[in-house]
């Protein structure tokens, strides 16, 4: 028997409305009636309904690889420049590089998913189009950040030498992630005083302090993290340090001076451990095709590395929120890197059209929720 929702969409569906089309393969694609479901969210594709054709190529990566790329080529060439992401996804993670490329250009056109970008400076950079390379990173608001960023991707793929070079262009772009690149180098190779000026020069407190306190300058460094009023840090110094009763006195009252509201932690993005995103929808849609493909160790991994991508090089937290906003909608996705199996499991069946607000997990309910309630 129908619910009272699934009534109404029933009947949206039979006058042709194709999102209240797909809302019925969301409702049925679990239970008896999926075949059901199967068949509307079909009509929803062929009624020309892109949102339906990215939606159920990502469910169909699981089984049919083809068709979920001709689902996403079809959405594509209907215009869809969510689709463009996807495809870029899809064709990059396949090895796919000409194809790839095609797609991260059409789906960074005009900053539409600035995500992107850095794998496409990195496509054009392995293939020796250098200027181009360069093009893509001067359109970012932090150019130097950006070519750093792109010589530890050429580093990673092996390429050490164009990864030097770019690691160059992007200290004379004032990069202080490489900075310390290359304060870390002086360090190793013993010039400690062109290392400090270094690690003083890239802007990064918490560089210079881990510097400081490798040398045995600890009441410099401890001076440092109290100025900077970094409590957390501050309190894991002393306690490294032998001062284990200041640290759990310190720890003591950070937890009495957090917000009494449950959720207020999670909702408010002055958290330092926040890094952002854009684009949230092909975001999501490329992460649930990913979970056919990988354990959720492996997707958590994912997020990981996003997030030590979005930090501009410094470490993120070991539990790190990614806000991942939609360019199109108000709808974000508050997401951390050490999201549980079952948090990740429920994104699939979440619908992300529309202008939502603010998204997360709450473990209590185990549903996706609103502001106002669970997500439907």
């Amino acid at each position: 028997m129908e619910s009272a929702d699934q009534e109404t969409l029933h009947a949206q569906a039979e006058a042709g409305d194709p999102e209240a089309m797909i809302g019925l393969w969301l409702a049925w694609r679990h239970g008896p009636r999926a075949q059901e479901g199967d068949t509307w969210v079909r009509r929803a594709v062929a009624a020309g309904s892109t949102h339906a054709m990215r939606r159920l190529g990502a469910w169909r990566g699981r089984q049919d690889p083809a068709e979920q790329e001709q689902l996403y080529l079809r959405a594509a060439e209907a215009g869809d420049r969510v689709a463009f992401s996807l495809l870029a996804h899809l064709y990059d993670e396949q090895g796919r590089r000409p194809e790839a490329e095609v797609w991260l250009r059409r789906a960074t056109e005009r900053g539409f998913d600035w995500s992107l970008s850095p794998r496409l400076a990195l496509l054009l950079a392995m293939r020796g189009a250098d200027d181009e390379a360069l093009e893509v990173c001067l359109r970012s608001d932090d150019p130097g950040g950006e070519v750093c960023q792109l010589a530890d991707s050429l580093a990673e793929e092996g390429l050490r030498e164009a990864a030097d070079r770019w690691m160059r262009d992007a200290y004379d772009l004032g990069s202080g992630s490489a900075a310390v690149h290359y304060a870390e180098r002086q360090e190793r190779d013993g010039d400690l005083a062109g290392a400090e000026r270094l690690y003083r020069e890239s802007g990064s407190a918490w560089a210079l302090v881990d510097f400081l306190e490798r040398r045995g300058r600890v009441a410099e460094a401890r001076s440092m993290l109290a100025e900077k009023g970094d409590s957390e840090r501050l309190a894991a110094f002393l306690e490294r340090h032998g001062d284990s009763g200041e640290a759990a006195a310190m720890r003591d009252r950070i937890l009495r001076a957090r917000p009494t509201v449950p959720e207020a932690a999670e909702w408010l993005t002055v958290v330092a451990t926040v890094v952002t995103a854009s684009a949230l929808v092909p975001f999501v849609e490329s992460l649930i095709g990913r979970m056919a493909e990988d354990t959720y160790d492996g997707v958590r991994g994912k997020l990981r590395k996003l997030a030590r991508r979005l930090a501009k090089g410094g470490e993120p937290a070991e539990s790190t929120l990614i806000v991942v906003s939609d360019p199109h909608s108000h709808l974000r996705l508050h997401m951390r890197t050490d999201a549980t199996d079952e948090a990740l499991a429920a994104l699939r069946d979440v619908d992300l059209s529309g202008p939502r607000g603010a998204l997360r997990w709450n473990p209590e309910t185990r549903e996706w929720e609103h502001r106002d309630g669970p997500a439907k």
